[in-house]
């Protein structure tokens, strides 16, 4: 989210006021740092990926895919005892080449 104008001090403090029974620990520099970060570095809900889509988005065929998922290298998510999907953080990771982040 971008800010378009300049938001004026009364606008931040009402709605400090307004937030704070519910966030005890708001403040008005506060608000407007989440207001800057809103969208950017925020967590987003990803669904997790198919083998075949994981694959795709590596570039890689299945069997590297389950080389991978057993090395430990992709993390994998047991849905059910007999399915199987990959951590998109994971994915995510082996591409940046950085370390998988733990569960």
């Amino acid at each position: 989210m971008k800010i378009q104008n300049k938001i004026t001090p009364a606008v931040i403090q009402a709605a400090v006021a307004m937030l704070s029974p519910y966030v005890p620990e708001i403040s008005p520099q506060s608000l407007i740092q989440a207001l800057r970060d809103y969208g950017t570095n925020a967590a987003t809900f990803e669904k997790p990926l198919t083998r075949k889509e994981a694959a795709a988005v590596l570039g890689v065929s299945l069997p590297t895919i389950n080389r991978l998922l057993n090395a430990g290298t992709l993390r994998r998510i047991r849905i059910t005892p007999a399915a199987v999907k990959v951590d998109p953080a994971s994915v995510r990771a082996l591409l940046n080449n950085t370390a998988a982040p733990e569960a």
